[in-house]
């Protein structure tokens, strides 16, 4: 099994933190293996392990990996060092029904594949799938290779299949209770607008204003928008602030038909630095002589990160 170490300093720490052995050159009458661009020295072996060359076709993917979109160009250019210099870092396996299946190492397993290549170096070692997934999570967020619905897609198996609570997946892979919440978030939205936020068509912040729609008819609309007209950040939250003006959903004087007036600069702002202070969705809906501030959270983790940030303490 493998340790369950800090995280916060590098997949090292999950994979070993022992000397690293000199790169594994390839035999004189084989075709090179191939090397990683980023990784220049072997993963660490720990005792009583050893770097084997096993055939490729032993090799089979994790269906535990996070990350689902490879840009062609960096595998091109991964494939181009991996015929130059040989494998350098060797792919890190475990033993499933038969089969090799990868713990870390997919970019250069899809760049072997590409190559065709009879054999690659590999380190056998015993994990979990829960050490699988933080592993391949861990590997990738270092690398920034997810994009934000890869990652919050991740975050949510953590939680839901190993019973994870945003502070604890926090811990393991390194960043703070907020950033897990926040990203996790982007799950809400419509699968036509995720699609956009994977393909990078639509940026993080946008997608955090288009959650203040709750209906996934009026996110796909708000996401057209502003991918066909370029919209800004700011431009799209007036953009949806004027959409819920309209629908009638903010809300109405006592007694009156009328919807409330449109909010002015002044309360857009403040209700944008709460947006951030928070690290949520604020509605704030301002009259002269009353209103109200509405704070969303998903779950009593969040609940307790919201109270910290507005100063009261979890109780």
């Amino acid at each position: 099994m493998a340790s369950k170490l800090a995280l916060g300093k590098g997949l090292g720490a999950l994979i070993g933190s022992r000397p690293s052995p000199p790169p594994i050159q390839p035999p004189a009458d084989t075709t090179p293996t191939g090397g990683d661009p980023a990784s220049s020295a072997a993963p660490p072996v720990e005792p009583g392990e050893r770097v084997r060359m096993v055939a490729l076709s032993q090799v089979v993917p994790s269906p535990l990996q996070p990350r689902k979109r490879f840009d062609t160009e960096h595998l091109l250019e991964l494939m181009e060092s991996i015929r130059e210099h040989g494998i350098i870092q060797p792919l890190i396996v475990r033993e499933v029904r038969g089969k090799l299946e990868l713990i870390a190492g997919e970019r250069r397993f899809r760049a072997s594949s590409e190559l065709k290549l009879a054999e690659v170096p590999v380190i056998v070692r015993e994990a979990s799938d829960r050490d699988v997934l933080e592993m391949a999570l861990i590997e990738n967020l270092q690398r920034e290779d997810l994009n934000a619905i890869e990652e919050a897609l991740a975050y949510r198996r953590l939680a839901d299949e190993f019973a994870m609570k945003h502070e604890e997946i926090a811990a393991r892979v390194g960043k703070n209770r907020a950033t897990v919440s926040n990203a996790m978030r982007l799950l809400d939205l419509d699968g036509e607008v995720q699609g956009l936020v994977a393909q990078g068509l639509l940026s993080v912040g946008h997608a955090k204003v288009i959650l203040g729609l709750k209906t996934h008819a009026e996110q796909r609309l708000a996401a057209d928008v502003v991918v066909r007209k370029g919209l800004t950040v700011r431009a799209t939250d007036q953009y949806i602030a004027d959409q819920l003006n309209r629908s009638g959903k903010k809300a109405k004087p006592e007694g009156g038909s009328a919807p409330a007036p449109k909010q002015s600069a002044e309360i857009i702002e403040i209700q944008n630095r709460l947006r951030d202070h928070l690290s949520t969705n604020v509605s704030l809906h301002h009259g002269d002589k009353k209103g109200k501030i509405e704070i969303e959270y998903y779950g009593n983790d969040d609940l307790g990160r919201v109270l910290a940030k507005i100063g009261i303490k979890e109780f």
